[in-house]
């Protein structure tokens, strides 16, 4: 009997060091985020990014990177925005900062309300100002720059109450005799005139967006 009870400890002994110590989900976890041979998540390109709004870093939280996260994606579409800008006689920066904040550079990208493309047109505005593919980058901007060029005219110049009416549409811009009060319509033009200012200063600065 008391062979058998010496077998049975020595057993229960054994099994007890040949199992490996347990570790929990959220230990293994840990374990796993913290092996520094995996690489750290690449940073999408705007181009990837779809819809007009997204979870991005403020520009004061990037810094001085944030120039050609901004810049990179216009190139593809450079000579197009400065040749309708030019013949709209707008700042070419303000078409390049609007298609930021609507699309980041997406020709893909469509709203929840249905706008698309890289200046975000509605259908009916864009069929409007006769635009046969939304999609289409060159299409898509000429009208964007077209209907832009209007509002500012409509609004004599004024390129907030423009971009006001550009977002939220010229008849709440008209109703509120103002911009309306509208945190996204109000979000809207702070981005813009933001991007517009940045994409002025590199230009400036011997376009040093490369």
């Amino acid at each position: 009997m008391n062979t058998l009870k010496t077998i049975l400890a020595i057993f229960f002994a054994f099994s007890i060091l040949s199992v490996p110590e347990a570790i929990s989900s959220h230990q293994s976890a840990m374990l796993i985020l913290g092996d520094k041979s995996i690489p750290p998540a690449t940073l999408p390109t705007p181009s990837q990014i779809a819809g007009p709004i997204g979870h991005h870093k403020s520009l004061s939280q990037t810094g001085r990177s944030v120039s050609v996260y901004l810049g990179t994606p216009h190139l593809l579409y450079s000579a197009t925005i400065e040749t309708v800008a030019a013949q709209n006689q707008i700042d070419p920066a303000l078409v390049k900062a609007v298609i930021m904040a609507e699309s980041r550079y997406n020709h893909r990208a469509v709203s929840k309300k249905g706008a698309g493309g890289l200046m975000q047109l509605m259908p009916r505005t864009a069929e409007a100002l006769g635009v046969q593919d939304i999609f289409d980058p060159e299409d898509n901007i000429t009208g964007g720059v077209r209907y832009l060029k209007k509002l500012l005219k409509r609004f004599g110049g004024d390129t907030r109450l423009a971009l006001a009416a550009y977002n939220a549409g010229s008849r709440y811009v008209r109703y509120y005799n103002g911009i309306p009060p509208f945190l996204q319509t109000k979000t809207f033009i702070k981005k813009v005139l933001k991007y517009q200012r940045m994409y002025q200063t590199n230009a400036a600065e011997n376009n040093k967006i490369v």
